[in-house]
């Protein structure tokens, strides 16, 4: 997240022809790999260590979201996890795009382009768990159309926000909607899964996902240089704040399908088990 921030400041300035410094513990330039081709044609791959993360998290996005669309039984926020995983791994596709092929390109529209749906996805996915954690304590109702337009409707706001975030420079926008929303979503969505007691014996892997996602969090931010100078130099290029924020955030949405998995079965050995409607005595439950 530290070379995004500095790729962030750097979109920045090479777009409107300015130069800044940052004052950091980590490396100012980035690794690169390049094969030679035919024509004199060069294939080059910035930050090569963090592409298997995002291949990665591409095949957990995809496993994850059609295994919770094939999840048996009634699963009323269904849909809303479903969206939620497919997002993560479109998210990470475009994150190595950006990271790896596109990060010297930072004039053109393209990188512009995927910047937006890279950090504007970081945010909505971090947003629709918060939608998911509302439908499952039915603050929002999950089958409601009303519902799924104030999902999409955030949806715009963020990337609107993103866009100007970008192309006109707000300082705050990092922090805001990076680091703020992804904190807060995240933490409401904790709240939401512990005032479930259906759901209490699965709570160990939500929390181990909730840690690692932490972690690097704190990692790729406020932590980043503190990961720097522990690394090295060299290994930091390769592993060093970005990476571990890549790696544990597949970590991380690898529990929360975990949870959501054990989360639906117990709903459902509990309905087997105690035939009683819970909506009409919710004390029973």
């Amino acid at each position: 997240m530290v070379k995004f921030a500095n790729y962030f400041l750097r979109f920045q300035n090479s777009y409107y022809g300015n130069i800044r410094s940052a004052n950091s513990s980590c490396p100012t330039t980035d690794v690169k790999w390049c094969i030679d081709g035919f024509d004199e044609y060069k294939l080059c791959i910035e930050n090569p260590s963090i592409l298997p993360t995002c291949i990665l998290a591409l095949m957990i996005g995809l496993f994850c979201s059609k295994r919770i669309s094939q999840l048996p039984g009634e699963f009323p926020s269904r849909w809303y996890y479903h969206l939620t995983f497919f997002l993560y791994g479109i998210m990470m596709s475009s994150a190595g795009i950006l990271h790896c092929f596109l990060n010297d390109d930072t004039k053109s529209f393209t990188s512009l382009a995927v910047a937006i749906i890279d950090v504007g996805l970081t945010s909505n996915i971090a947003v629709s768990f918060l939608f998911c954690g509302l439908c499952d304590i039915q603050f929002l109702n999950p089958k409601s159309a009303t519902t799924r337009w104030l999902l999409f409707t955030t949806y715009s706001i963020i990337f609107i926000l993103w866009t100007f975030g970008l192309t006109k420079q707000w300082s705050w926008a990092f922090n805001v909607l990076y680091t703020g929303v992804v904190s807060v979503c995240c933490f409401i969505y904790l709240i939401t899964q512990l005032s479930i007691k259906s759901k209490h014996h699965a709570l160990p892997a939500l929390f181990v996902g909730g840690l690692y996602g932490g972690i690097g969090l704190l990692a790729g931010s406020f932590g980043a240089d503190a990961v720097c100078k522990s690394e090295g130099p060299f290994w930091s290029q390769y592993f060093g704040p970005e990476f571990i924020w890549f790696l544990f955030s597949d970590i991380s949405v690898a529990f929360m399908f975990l949870y959501v998995i054990r989360a639906n079965r117990e709903q459902r050995i509990l309905v087997k088990t105690y035939p009683i409607d819970f909506e009409k005595y919710p004390g029973k439950l």
